[in-house]
């Protein structure tokens, strides 16, 4: 469809902290970016937006053929597990075993990588494995919520490459204001 997310008078309160009212529309094939200091609502934005958190006031909607893939600022989902990296990729992404270790390794996880306990990823190859996932889920809107955290200037530079050629649409919460550029 022509709208990918809205929110229509949405408001969000937490105790004293007010977002809102807001009324936004991302459109097909727009990359916004939210700009703003840390604690000025950027990810509950894009929580409401994508109707992850509960509005006070107001609606929000998605489009009918978004698939949205989210990278949290928490990267959470290899933190705590002891299962194998490759076990767990394989299982969230649905791909078939050759499939997964291929992606995994265009992310820089080779075999040194997927035989290891996923809660022993360094930050940033968890951010990489959690890129990949998106990947293999067939995302087409992706929400990027501070994606340069825990990543060497090699891998910044991949991740603007691929966010570049990115054909979906793209919400994106940077502290890298080179990112934005």
């Amino acid at each position: 469809g022509e709208v990918v997310a809205w929110l229509d008078g949405a408001v969000v309160v937490r105790g004293e902290w007010r977002l809102g009212p807001i009324e936004v529309a991302v459109s097909f094939g727009e990359r916004v970016a939210v700009l703003g200091p840390n604690g000025a609502g950027k990810s509950t934005l894009l929580a409401s937006l994508l109707g992850r958190i509960p509005l006070d006031e107001g609606r929000q909607g998605l489009g009918p053929s978004v698939v949205v893939g989210e990278l949290s600022q928490t990267r959470r989902r290899f933190a705590s597990t002891e299962e194998p990296l490759a076990e767990q990729f394989l299982e969230l992404s649905g791909l078939s075993r050759p499939e997964g270790r291929s992606l995994l390794a265009k992310f820089g996880l080779g075999a040194a990588h997927v035989g290891r306990p996923a809660a022993s990823l360094s930050p940033g190859e968890r951010t990489r494995a959690e890129l990949a996932i998106l990947m293999a889920r067939g995302t087409n809107c992706l929400v990027l919520d501070e994606p340069t955290n825990h990543l060497d200037l090699p891998a910044i530079e991949q991740l603007e490459e691929a966010l570049a050629a990115w054909p979906g649409y793209l919400l994106l919460v940077p502290h890298d204001r080179r990112l934005v550029d």
